[in-house]
């Protein structure tokens, strides 16, 4: 596991070309935008992720009990002109041989990307406030 953390911290396009060390070949990935179903997928997925301007990944807490594990991160990446953060959660199964054969990835979009859009945040934040 500390390889594919180690990966993710340092994420970029050469390491992209190994993703194959960490992934089986039909993994399967979802997000609150994405679900993919093969490392193939996943690869394009990752590589469209790496046009984001000054992206990087901050690994905190780690869990693992036999093939699951779960890591809690910050990814920061700059949008609309400034840095943003999103906090959030992946939940990795393993295959046999070590690599993720299952991830998913949990955070909030509002929070990490609706409330930051023009007009659309205040109205998400007001609701919010309501509940």
């Amino acid at each position: 596991m500390e390889a594919l953390l180690n990966f993710f911290e340092n994420i970029d396009a050469d390491g992209l070309e190994k993703l194959d060390q960490y992934y089986t070949d039909d993994c399967y990935f979802r997000d609150p935008f994405n679900e993919v179903h093969s490392r193939d997928e996943l690869y394009n997925l990752f590589k469209a992720m790496l046009k984001l301007k000054d992206l990087g990944f901050d690994i905190h807490d780690r869990i693992q009990q036999g093939d699951k594990a779960f890591i809690t991160w910050d990814f920061r990446f700059k949008a609309l002109g400034k840095q943003q953060c999103i906090h959030g959660g992946s939940l990795l199964t393993f295959a046999e041989d070590g690599r993720v054969k299952s991830h998913v990835d949990y955070w909030d979009a509002a929070e990490g990307v609706y409330e930051k859009i023009p007009g659309l945040g205040s109205i998400l934040r007001l609701i919010k406030k309501a509940f």
